[in-house]
């Protein structure tokens, strides 16, 4: 998939029927170029904001505006759900004869037909937008849930869908252009085709922009570039930690090497084997790491839930993760203590004695 920005000056076109007509005629082009499936837009894609607004259901009571309950609303053209596989739960989708002099007609999530009719059909509700009440809308269409906060989001939205073709003069009087978000899902490396979309579009305005050219996986590493940000910071502090463990358990442990050097001398004098020695010292080095280990598993199993938001796809309790983490934690103790205890197995005996 491939996914840029149209950001069409405020004052470009004099009416929605000027600007649909752009739109209409854009999308056809890239429709039509080789190796492209499908292509649509959308007012704001996830993961990209958009705009939320309080409705006012048929059939209920009617309340003040400060009251009324809020929706994510999304302006689409036909094909969006296609382009971005968004399943057709029941109904309808939108298509050529949604035109603004017909009734309106609407698409909702899963999650609003659940959250308003939960014990009935949504299709042929009835509802108001409050920012543009000229026209009721009825639900043609329920279609499936979109995360448009984040892939980590828990709750999902309720989005409600409105046709591009539909769009209309506010109330005012005073039309302004808007932009949108192109996606164009292809049959061939998305990259390949950037420079041909591109044309589709001058050849309609020569002076349109196209902005924020990048494949859709671009996109989405973009989008949780904050979580990718407090990892690095978090693995960056966590190695740190671990090099200043490391050389902690070096140097404690080659000082008490140094001080039990006699001792180390006469336990060989008197029949300790080199294994005696290696066993004495690391056992000695990796008896505080064990610990230790045992106390931050404790604590990581206990506080997991404060990092939660900081990680996706891996649970903070998962046992490959925690055994990986204790495998590397004791990988480098131990081998902080593989210095001092070759030193250790060095020690003269009758040197020792000789000094007694």
């Amino acid at each position: 998939m491939l996914t840029f920005s149209l950001p069409i000056p405020r004052t470009r076109y004099k009416s929605p029927v000027e600007e649909i007509n752009f739109w209409t005629q854009a999308l056809a082009r890239m429709r039509a170029l080789p190796g492209v499936e499908t292509a649509a837009a959308v007012d704001d894609l996830p993961f990209n904001g958009g705009s939320h607004q309080p409705i006012a259901i048929e059939g209920t009571p009617a309340v003040t505006m400060s009251e009324q309950p809020e929706v994510d609303v999304r302006v689409i053209s036909t094909g969006y759900l296609r382009a971005m596989h968004i399943p057709l739960v029941r109904g309808r989708d939108f298509n050529e004869s949604d035109t603004a002099d017909t009734p309106g007609a609407i698409l909702i999530s899963d999650a609003m037909a659940k959250r308003f009719w939960p014990n009935e059909d949504a299709l042929g509700k009835r509802l108001t937008l409050t920012f543009a009440p000229e026209k009721i809308r009825e639900i043609v269409g329920v279609v499936g849930d979109v995360k448009l906060d984040g892939l980590d989001q828990a709750k999902l939205n309720s989005v409600i869908y409105e046709p591009l073709t539909q769009i209309s003069t506010p109330p005012s009087g005073e039309w302004r252009s808007f932009g949108l978000d192109v996606v164009v899902r292809t049959t061939t490396p998305p990259a390949t085709l950037v420079s041909a979309v591109t044309n589709s579009v001058h050849e309609i305005d020569p002076q349109q922009a196209v902005a924020h050219v990048m494949t859709m996986d671009q996109f989405m590493a973009e989008s949780i570039s904050p979580q990718r940000f407090n990892m690095l910071l978090l693995a960056t502090f966590a190695g740190l930690a671990l090099v200043l463990a490391a050389i902690g358990i070096y140097s404690v442990l080659s000082y008490a090497v140094r001080r039990r050097v006699r001792e180390i001398g006469i336990r060989m004098a008197l029949g300790a084997q080199i294994r005696d020695v290696l066993r004495l010292v690391v056992f000695e080095g990796m008896k505080p790491a064990i610990v230790g280990m045992v106390i931050g598993l404790t604590g990581a199993m206990l506080l997991g839930r404060v990092l939660a938001k900081l990680v996706f796809g891996v649970k903070t309790t998962d046992p490959a993760t925690l055994a990986a983490v204790s495998i590397l934690l004791l990988a480098v103790a131990l081998l902080a203590t593989a210095l001092p205890a070759h030193r250790a197995t060095r020690v003269d005996p009758m040197r020792t004695l000789r000094d007694e």
